[in-house]
């Protein structure tokens, strides 16, 4: 009878040592792991870069809309002027930049 309780008493040690010992080999991520990790990281980080660069060229676009509005309200001769101005230089690059 004592041979049994030992043994018995071996197998609950072995076996309460295997269980500490599989959670301890779970608890290292594999590389596959941390690969997956890093792409996922990056993904939110191209993600919220993306979309700030979406919001700057929706601003841009607005401010072009606005001055083209603004151009609209102007009469025959203020539009001749207009014309010939760096104004309209530079809301021609403008909107060429934004249709690229």
């Amino acid at each position: 009878i004592k041979i049994k309780i030992i043994v018995l008493f071996l197998c609950f040690i072995m076996v309460l040592g295997s269980y500490f010992l599989k959670e301890q080999r779970n608890n290292t991520l594999k590389s596959e792991q941390e690969q997956i990790l890093l792409w996922m990281n990056n993904f939110d980080f191209l993600k919220d870069n993306n979309l700030s660069l979406i919001q700057k060229e929706k601003d841009l676009f607005e401010k072009d809309l606005k001055d083209l509005r603004e151009i609209f309200k102007k009469n025959a001769f203020e539009i001749g002027i207009w014309w010939f101005s760096k104004e309209k230089e530079d809301l021609e690059k403008r909107i060429n930049e934004s249709l690229k």
